[in-house]
């Protein structure tokens, strides 16, 4: 073994090995993005400084990626409709926090108040449930709290209803002394024919039911045939009877490569914007609104060249509360829009549109 100096070689070797161990170490870097103003950012791309790869912050804000010690010294952090900000990354750094600068100006909100629920299908249901005392309502807030895996399980909680064994369904619901099984609406249309088996609706597609153990206490709209009517009716709203969110399979990294490819473009590359020609209004979620709580949603959404919505690309920028964030989502699709032009021609744009919860006791 030489040594040098009083130091043994093989140990200067050694410590170099160890210090260049040390630096490729790998590291978790974590962090969240926010605008100026404090609301998380859904959907910015983080990645180190010329890395290919890097995260996506999820509905959080948040952010998460392992990258070698030494490798790290500045992340980039980008989102359509903001300005990129380049962030250095100290050695022993802790969580970074990265604000967020919007250079795109959003367009007036889409403004949601309690009266956009009394025209949706579940709204017309909560009214007949305050004026009527013919019926036992049931909503989704309440029952999915037994965590039902059936609807038999919501129905087994119901005063007055049996479950029993026919010759056509291993667990017909029966009302109170009857002997038969009830006349059943999905959505507002009866079910006819061979014993339904109610079981066969997903239970987490099921927003509310309504049960009338006698003809006459259903409302007239929904009594049926007469050879029907003697069992009474159970009537049952699902989500198909409300808009319902599209699964979103483009997330906002793919729209920010189909930007960079120059198949579809932002506000700021085209000279005549996308402009709304009608945008729905989502419903207010209940449990918020009886809370009394407001929120704000901007969504994301390609406008094709032909003013619809592609309804794969509907996601979210920012999101006060998930619950508002999913209402938005369930009407983006089928907003209507004059397409974008650039160069005289139809293009599609890149769009954001913020959507306002305002509750009664914050108006005015």
């Amino acid at each position: 073994m030489m040594r040098l100096g009083g130091v043994s070689l093989a140990l200067v070797a050694g410590a170099s090995l160890a210090a260049a161990g040390a630096q490729d170490a790998p590291r978790r870097v974590t962090g969240t993005v926010t605008t100026d103003g404090g609301e998380r950012v859904v959907g910015a791309d983080v990645r180190p400084l010329g890395s290919p790869t890097g995260a996506t912050t999820d509905e959080a804000g948040a952010f998460s990626f392992v990258v070698a010690t030494g490798s790290l010294a500045h992340v980039l952090v980008r989102r359509i409709g903001f300005r990129p900000e380049t962030v250095a990354v100290a050695p022993a750094a802790g969580p970074i926090a990265v604000h967020l600068t919007r250079t795109i100006q959003l367009i007036a909100p889409v403004v949601v108040t309690e009266e956009a629920n009394a025209l949706s299908t579940i709204g017309k249901v909560r009214a007949r449930a305050r004026t009527s005392s013919n019926g036992t309502f049931l909503f989704r807030d309440h029952f999915m709290q037994a965590l039902p895996s059936r609807f038999t399980d919501i129905m087994r909680r119901v005063a007055g209803v049996r479950i029993m064994r026919t010759p056509l369904n291993p667990e017909a619901v029966v009302l109170r002394t009857n002997n038969c099984e009830p006349l059943y609406f999905i959505d507002g249309m009866s079910v006819m024919g061979p014993s339904f088996d109610p079981n066969s609706q997903p239970v987490d597609a099921i927003e509310a039911i309504e049960v009338y153990a006698s003809p006459a206490l259903v409302p007239p709209e929904f009594r049926g045939p007469l050879s029907a009517q003697g069992c009474g009716s159970i009537l049952i709203w699902t989500r198909r009877g409300e808009p319902r969110p599209r699964r979103t399979t483009i997330g906002a990294d793919s729209i920010m490569r189909l930007l960079d490819a120059h198949r579809v473009f932002d506000a700021t590359e085209v000279d005549r914007p996308a402009e709304p020609i009608s945008i729905p209004t989502p419903a207010y979620p209940d449990s918020l609104l009886a809370a009394g709580t407001g929120g704000t949603v901007v969504l994301e959404f390609i406008v094709t060249a032909r003013g619809r919505v592609d309804p794969v690309s509907i996601g979210i920028v920012l999101a006060t509360h998930a619950q508002f964030a999913e209402r938005a989502k369930a009407v983006a699709a089928d907003a209507v829009f004059t397409p974008a032009e650039r160069a005289g021609h139809a293009v599609a744009q890149v769009y954001q549109l913020p959507v306002v919860f305002t509750p009664p006791a914050s108006r005015p």
